[in-house]
């Protein structure tokens, strides 16, 4: 017999994160609806995690059902989830490698499209922005589901991930300008009737979806959480996720402590880093132009959230040249592991990380995307 949902996620309830407005599990739109605010919306209590509840025999992370908002009885799915957890003597530190760069569509964004397209009701249209490979996820997912997507991506974007998203039988809206302007072209298209706006920048089932990778880590490591989690951070989907999943194993009382959050960008597009230092200034901040594409967002719009969750972890913010990531995709092929630019971020921190970190602590890279969407 199939569990139920938990009471305490019956009913789930979402409220927006600067106004406090109570908002239904599935959300009709990824923000708030107040017209005024239109902020960020995110879980109004926190999820306990209940091992109990955890289905070994459900593929990927669909073990984790009972543990996420209500969800169809039979979700659309390809199998994404539970993903590698490997080890490896790199430098002085205890180094593990959380590869999702195995997901079905190669890439970390595939928990979120497939959570989301579970969400969209009678919807016959599904739309997001992305510089790939949220494109690409949301455009497999759909295609699983029998369902019309629409992605609007940088005209500038990598072939091989407009070509992965055209594959899956996507419409392809290449637009001319800034990420800005590729977002504010998807949000006009949103507009129209029968359309769900899958946004993996504000939805909050995007976030909710990267529980799954803490929960994994987890049970990967015997039931203990690392020291230090480091990953890439663009538009913050990925930092949230793993906070807000870490956060309901510590209030579940499954570890101590959180992990420290590490979160990566390249020199010439760092406005996390920046705001950090309390010199970032949306309207004026510039980037330059980055090889780690994934992370290409110079104005991220959930910044102060993503930076709560560095503090609050007490992590840190990393910053790295481009010619030191092009070096670390190499060394990491070396090893094995064949990665896009963005994810090799991680890797090509760990220098800088050796020099405060201590050698006892445990820490977890997350590899986000394939190296075949870089070629």
């Amino acid at each position: 017999m199939a569990k139920t949902t938990p009471s305490s996620l019956a009913p789930f309830k979402l409220r927006c994160r600067f106004c406090n407005q109570p908002v239904d599990w599935p959300p009709l739109e990824p923000r708030c609806p107040r017209p005024s605010c239109r902020g960020p919306l995110q879980p109004r209590n926190n999820i306990l995690f209940d091992p109990s509840l955890i289905e070994a025999l459900q593929p990927g992370m669909w073990r984790y059902q009972h543990m996420l908002p209500p969800l169809p009885a039979h979700p659309v799915h390809l199998g994404e989830g539970f993903t590698p957890l490997l080890t490896d003597g790199a430098g002085r530190l205890q180094v593990y490698y959380k590869n999702e760069s195995l997901n079905p569509t190669g890439s970390y964004k595939d928990r979120g499209a497939a959570l989301l397209i579970n969400t969209i009701g009678e919807a016959t249209r599904v739309i997001d922005d992305s510089s790939g490979n949220a494109g690409a996820a949301l455009a497999a997912y759909a295609a699983r589901a029998g369902v019309e997507a629409h992605i609007y991506v940088p005209a500038g974007a990598p072939t091989p991930k407009l070509n992965q998203i055209k594959r899956y039988g996507a419409h392809l809206h290449a637009v001319e300008g800034t990420r800005d302007d590729v977002t504010l072209a998807a949000e006009n298209a949103a507009q129209e009737p029968g359309v769900f706006y899958a946004s993996h920048v504000w939805h909050p089932g995007y976030a909710l979806a990267m529980q799954t990778i803490a929960w994994e880590i987890w049970e990967q490591m015997g039931g203990r959480a690392p020291d230090w989690v480091v990953l890439p951070a663009g538009n913050g989907s990925l930092l949230r996720g793993i906070r807000w999943g870490f956060r309901s194993l510590e209030k579940g009382k499954w570890i101590r402590s959180l992990p420290h959050l590490v979160a990566v960008q390249p020199a010439n597009c760092a406005p996390l880093y920046a705001f950090g230092q309390g010199t970032y200034v949306a309207e004026t901040f510039e980037a330059l132009p980055t090889i780690a594409d994934g992370v290409a967002i110079p104005h991220p719009p959930l910044v102060e959230a993503m930076w709560a969750a560095v503090r609050k972890t007490r992590g840190e913010v990393v910053i790295v040249p481009e010619d030191e990531i092009l070096a670390a995709q190499t060394r990491l092929a070396r090893r094995g592991f064949f990665v896009e630019p963005t994810a090799a971020l991680t890797f090509a921190a760990l220098a800088q990380l050796e020099t405060f970190i201590p050698p006892e602590d445990t820490v977890v890279l997350i590899l986000t995307g394939h190296g075949f969407k870089s070629i």
